[in-house]
């Protein structure tokens, strides 16, 4: 099974670390025409279609990208990010790219997509809303199957370090929700995730907690790692005989293959809660006891 990704796409004006007069929809096409000649199995955008400025302005960019997605004629699914949300509400999003925006659930035969769509309004101030109003959605449809499942959002929710990221490294608050230990305690109970997918961030990274592999991807108009040209990203993910493998193609290249597998057949051990070692091994605890 193969999916095609593509992440952060920014159109619209010039914004932060984005080239000056980089156009990014004839790179969209070209990843479009790639995935159709790949015959994948489905395109993951993962959000932040636009740079925002007004309602109008949004509308505008936004239907410009999404008339290359609509070129596509094989199966797609759009998350919204924070910048798609800044002007335009869930009700615009649908109709731009004529489809749901809501959380779902994509059947991909041996594993499920359960595309995740907690709120994602920013706040320079504040940072996210709590997600864990959503979480109830997510951990039924975990349960749901018992299929090793892969999770989509736009933020991450792995808490990896920003250290070295040009937005984050500084505004970590910026970087994931404010409850994502509780969400992740949630969902690792349920020991049916194997994959968790994110773009936002703008950098490329995998980070395994308590067997789940938090992957971000990213940004295909990003340039602080890649100056000064545009990164171009976009990633195939491969899973199969129980393995994933995610190649970020463009001038910021990543590559890694790892077991896909549900986090519930291999549970960590919890963690100490003092410093010192304990006097004899410890009774294998699950992650969701």
């Amino acid at each position: 099974m193969k999916i095609a990704i593509i992440t952060d796409i920014h159109h619209g004006p010039q914004s932060h670390t984005k080239k000056p007069g980089w156009d990014g929809l004839p790179l969209l096409e070209r990843f479009l025409d790639r995935a159709k000649a790949e015959k994948v199995d489905l395109v993951l955008d993962l959000g932040d279609h636009i740079s925002d400025t007004t309602h109008e302005d949004d509308y505008r960019v936004a239907s410009e990208v999404a008339a290359v997605f609509a070129g596509y004629d094989g199966p797609r699914v759009h998350v919204m990010g924070n910048h798609d949300v800044a002007n335009l509400s869930l009700a615009d999003n649908e109709a731009i790219f004529g489809q749901s925006m809501q959380s779902r659930v994509v059947d991909l035969g041996e594993t499920r997509l359960l595309v995740w769509q907690p709120g994602v309004q920013l706040s320079r101030q504040t940072g996210f809303p709590a997600a864990a109003p959503a979480l109830g959605w997510l951990v039924d449809a975990l349960m749901e199957d018992e299929r090793p499942a892969i999770i989509a959002t736009h933020v991450p929710l792995s808490g990896h370090s920003q250290i070295g990221n040009y937005y984050f490294q500084r505004s970590p608050l910026h970087s994931s929700y404010p409850d994502h230990a509780q969400v992740r305690e949630a969902v690792e109970a349920t020991g049916r995730a194997a994959l968790w997918l994110s773009g936002h961030v703008h950098w490329n990274t995998v980070t395994n907690v308590r067997g789940i592999q938090h992957v971000t991807v990213q940004s295909m108009s990003e340039r602080f790692t890649t100056m000064p040209e545009p990164a171009g990203a976009y990633a195939d993910l491969e899973i199969g005989n129980g393995q994933f493998a995610i190649t970020v193609h463009g001038e910021d290249p990543f590559h890694a293959r790892l077991p896909f597998r549900a986090s519930g057949m291999r549970p960590w051990m919890r963690p100490l809660d003092r410093l010192e070692a304990p006097s004899a091994a410890p009774e294998l605890e699950p992650a969701g006891a």
